[in-house]
């Protein structure tokens, strides 16, 4: 899951690292959707918009951390 997202996310990181480092990066399919500065936004935006499907969020590094999962975010 997400395979086509993370490819995409590694063929645009060294584009996104010269004019959005720190920021976050959502993804959808084979397409950058848009850029964020909180990761909270992004997350808000990823759920109004593609609901229960899946979508890619990640931050913009020039050295990526290893990643936690979860698939219980609730928003109120």
């Amino acid at each position: 899951m997400l395979e086509k997202e993370t490819k995409t996310f590694e063929q645009k990181l060294s584009e996104l690292l010269k004019t959005d480092i720190d920021k976050y990066v959502l993804i959808k399919d084979d397409q950058v959707i848009e850029v964020f500065a909180a990761e909270v936004d992004a997350l808000s935006y990823g759920y109004e918009k593609y609901m229960n499907q899946p979508f890619f969020i990640r931050q913009i590094l020039p050295i990526q951390q290893p990643l936690n999962f979860t698939n219980n975010y609730f928003f109120c």
